[in-house]
């Protein structure tokens, strides 16, 4: 059987201009998502993300660790792939990309 997908994509970079905006569509998302179950986050379409962004992010991933579900987050460039193993976020979150 395979699990229960819930995604959000972001359409644009996650700059502290639209992190809000950003966190107000993914946490609606992590309210519906259950133990076992997978948010995939793709962020394919963000060339930056700056440090609110990146909380966004971090915060969203502790949430559903928390939620003992699991995250996926596709990346679109060698940028924010170093980045998330800069701050470790491979350890917590499946990275997939470039």
């Amino acid at each position: 059987m395979h699990p229960t997908i819930h995604s959000y994509k972001a359409d644009a970079d996650i700059v502290s201009t639209n992190a809000s905006q950003h966190w107000t569509r993914i946490e609606p998302l992590l309210q519906n998502v259950k133990s076992s179950e997978l948010l995939e986050l793709d962020l394919r379409a963000a060339n930056i993300v700056d440090s609110v962004g990146l909380n966004v992010i971090v915060k969203t991933i502790k949430t559903a660790n928390n939620q003992n579900a699991r995250v996926r987050l596709l990346i679109g460039n060698q940028s924010l792939k170093r980045i998330c193993t800069f701050t470790r976020l491979d350890q917590k979150a499946e990275i997939v990309g470039p």
